[in-house]
């Protein structure tokens, strides 16, 4: 695992004064914050969430919260993300410590899924043992989750091995990602025995084994391709 990825961030996003004075606005009326005030068009609340998304993602180093893949943004905008489910718990909608920004695959598969330790508590927890899935502030990646040959997700604590389910970070096309970054960045001819072997252990970390195994294939098709033609 990379530096890059193995990244906590250290500072949350600070709201402008406009913000948070249209988030305290919301907070007073009738009714309080609803989860459903994520999707106001107030313009302060709409420049919240492009600000926080912005800053969240410079400050992730431009990568999934969960699978700290590299998501270019320009191709495929990231997600804001709450970590504690916005409709579980609405009081924390635009808590920024409840803020990060995550792939589109990683917030769907995570979907609605109680992540909190203890899911009464009225308090928003300030540690890591507070949740059950990797927290991107409280958290250091590498403590929780491995991975094998730079390319396979294995979880080392019962957090990694819950943000592993949650998030499905054993899915065949997050593999397929990985090795093809590494088959840029690195010695292909390493790789590719790297490649070979983690076919030997796919059944238990990733989805489709059928899948993985075509696409080591053809990583060396092309491989073999390119170096006798």
């Amino acid at each position: 695992m990379t530096e890059k990825e193995d990244f906590v961030v250290s500072k949350p996003y600070q709201p402008t004064a406009k913000e948070v004075q249209a988030i305290e606005k919301l907070r007073n009326s009738e009714h309080g914050i609803y989860a459903d005030d994520w999707n106001s068009n107030k313009m302060y609340i709409k420049s919240f969430k492009n600000n926080l998304r912005l800053d969240m993602y410079r400050k992730q180093n431009k990568l999934c919260a969960f699978c700290r893949i590299d998501v270019p943004s320009a191709c495929v905008p990231m997600h804001c993300e709450h970590i504690v489910y916005k409709n579980a718990h609405p009081q924390w909608t635009f808590l920024p410590e409840n803020l990060c920004v995550a792939c589109p695959s990683c917030n769907v598969n995570k979907g609605t899924t109680e992540v909190l330790s203890n899911p009464r508590t009225k308090v928003y927890p300030k540690t890591s043992a507070g949740f059950k899935i990797i927290h991107p502030m409280y958290d250091k990646y590498s403590d929780h989750i491995e991975l094998i040959g730079g390319i396979l997700y294995r979880g080392k604590t019962d957090k990694g091995v819950f943000t592993i389910n949650t998030c499905c970070l054993h899915r065949v096309e997050l593999a397929e990602e990985r090795a093809d970054q590494k088959m840029y960045e690195e010695n292909k001819g390493s790789v590719i025995s790297e490649l070979v072997h983690l076919t030997t252990l796919s059944d238990q970390y990733i989805d489709n084994q059928e899948r993985f195994i075509q696409i080591v294939k053809d990583i060396i098709k092309e491989y073999r391709q390119k170096t006798t033609g």
